[in-house]
């Protein structure tokens, strides 16, 4: 149930990828919880800081989160829970290295560089 909240919450806030020099934060929670923030681990404060200042830039977040078959770690929903708080458009990633996207239809396409 709560793999398809969470799935139902960010579809909801899913966008367009941000445009070519958009500013963007990309986030992963790793299966053992750890999340990190562009690539370095971070805390749910200091993720919470760069997010209200991705709010004020009008940016986005490209979201992976490594092993989405299994059920979150805690941080998991936390991390989507801040993203809904300052409303920000959520680009969601099935590869760690952000290539690709989840269009509308939930499949796999490559992102433009």
């Amino acid at each position: 149930m709560l793999k398809h909240l969470v799935a139902v919450l960010i579809v909801a806030l899913c966008s367009v990828s941000p445009a070519v020099g958009s500013e963007v934060a990309r986030v992963t929670v790793m299966a053992s919880g750890v999340v990190l923030l562009d690539g370095k681990p971070t805390t749910m404060p200091a993720l919470e800081e760069r997010l209200k200042t991705l709010k004020a830039a009008n940016g986005a977040v490209w979201y992976h989160r490594e092993n989405p078959a299994a059920e979150p770690p805690p941080q998991g929903p936390a991390v989507v829970q801040l993203i809904i708080k300052y409303k920000l458009p959520v680009s969601m990633s099935t590869r760690p290295d952000f290539s690709d996207y989840v269009d509308d239809k939930g499949l796999s396409r490559p992102r433009a560089r």
